[in-house]
Parts: structure tokens; C-alpha cells; sequence
């Protein structure tokens, strides 16, 4: 399959890390009371991840601006849709030469950022942080949630990954049975 996205409704941005893809959904049917847009086909996600897509769960996240979310290696592929904005750090910690690489973006509704989704492959840390107001997280991933997943989280200030968080972020939202580790010791425990 080839994809033409001159025929979709979306645009699509390769980041740095393999598989990792910013998406540009199109406003279409826009009236003065409302819009459409189609954040997602399923079939072209599958082009990009190389297998085919079946999303099997689909789970909001809300925050307050400033509280960072996320740090923790999830057992699936998913598709973040974002209403608001939101600063985005995403570190691939598949092996290979990527490895430990980090992607720093902006996604949500506004111009600043680079698409109002991403495709987020397995393997690939994600975490977020509302910038201008509190923002909704919405993400379909292709296996259920599994709360061992979140037990051990990247420390998302380890000096190692370079992030310039934004101005006010807080620490991270985790609980009490999380393990927090720096991006030396978070890959040789994998």
C-alpha cells in the first residue's frame, strides 16, 4: 500500500524516532456553529507502523496545566489526539541505534504545534504536559492497559535527556508504587 495524502484528510510528519508521526487532521464541513475533522484512519496508521492497527481501548487522560503526565514504557502502539495544548517528550527505548533518543513537540490545537495527533509506537516513552490551560489526552491503543506498565517511570529531569520543560511545569503526577529512574538505569533494566 502506498499512501497519497493528497486524497486524505490528514497530513503526516516522520519525527526523529522510527515510527513516531505527527498528524495534521483537516477541518472539513466547518459552519458557523461547528466543524468536522477525522483525526484517524486506521488503515493509514497501519502503513506507517508496518502492521496492521487494531485499536482495542481507547482511554482519556484530563491535567491541569503544568502537571506532567506519562514517563512510563506502555506495553502498545497508540494514537494520541489532543484537545488544547500540550508540550510532548517521547524517548524510543527500543533497541537498536535510536535507542534513548528524545523527541521534544508540541500537539494540540494551535498553529505552535506540529499536528493535533501522533502515532506513538510501541517502545517509544511518552509523556506530556499542558502548556497554555488544563488539556485533554485522548489515546486508541492497540493492546488494554496493563498497571504494571506505569511501576517504573523514566525521571523525566535526568540532565542525560536534554528536556526544556516549560516554564511552570511541576514535577510529575506519579503514586506511591512507582519507581523512578534515570535513562542509564531505566534501559539496562528492560
Amino acid at each position: 500500500m502506498e499512501l497519497n495524502e493528497s486524497q486524505s484528510s490528514r497530513s503526516y510528519k516522520q519525527l526523529e524516532i522510527p515510527g513516531l508521526i505527527s498528524i495534521r487532521s483537516k477541518k472539513y464541513q466547518e459552519k458557523a456553529n461547528g466543524w468536522l475533522m477525522e483525526n484517524v484512519d486506521f488503515n493509514e496508521i497501519s502503513y506507517y507502523l508496518g502492521y496492521r492497527f487494531e485499536p482495542r481501548t481507547m482511554y482519556s487522560i484530563w491535567s491541569e496545566k503544568g502537571v506532567i503526565r506519562g514517563g512510563h514504557l506502555e506495553g502498545r502502539s497508540k494514537i494520541v489526539t489532543v484537545k488544547g495544548m500540550t508540550f510532548h517528550v517521547l524517548v524510543d527505548m527500543r533497541p537498536g541505534s535510536s535507542q534513548g533518543k528524545v523527541v521534544q513537540l508540541l500537539v494540540g490545537e494551535d498553529e505552535r504545534a506540529w499536528g493535533n495527533s501522533i502515532l506513538v509506537p510501541d517502545g517509544v516513552i511518552d509523556s506530556f504536559v499542558p502548556i497554555d490551560d488544563d488539556s485533554m489526552y485522548i489515546a486508541v491503543g492497540d493492546r488494554p492497559f496493563n498497571r504494571f506498565d506505569s511501576l517504573k517511570t523514566l525521571d523525566l529531569f535526568d540532565p542525560a535527556l536534554g528536556v526544556s520543560w516549560p516554564e511552570g511545569t511541576s514535577e510529575l503526577d506519579k503514586n506511591e508504587e512507582t519507581e523512578i529512574l534515570n535513562l542509564k538505569d531505566f534501559i539496562a533494566s528492560l
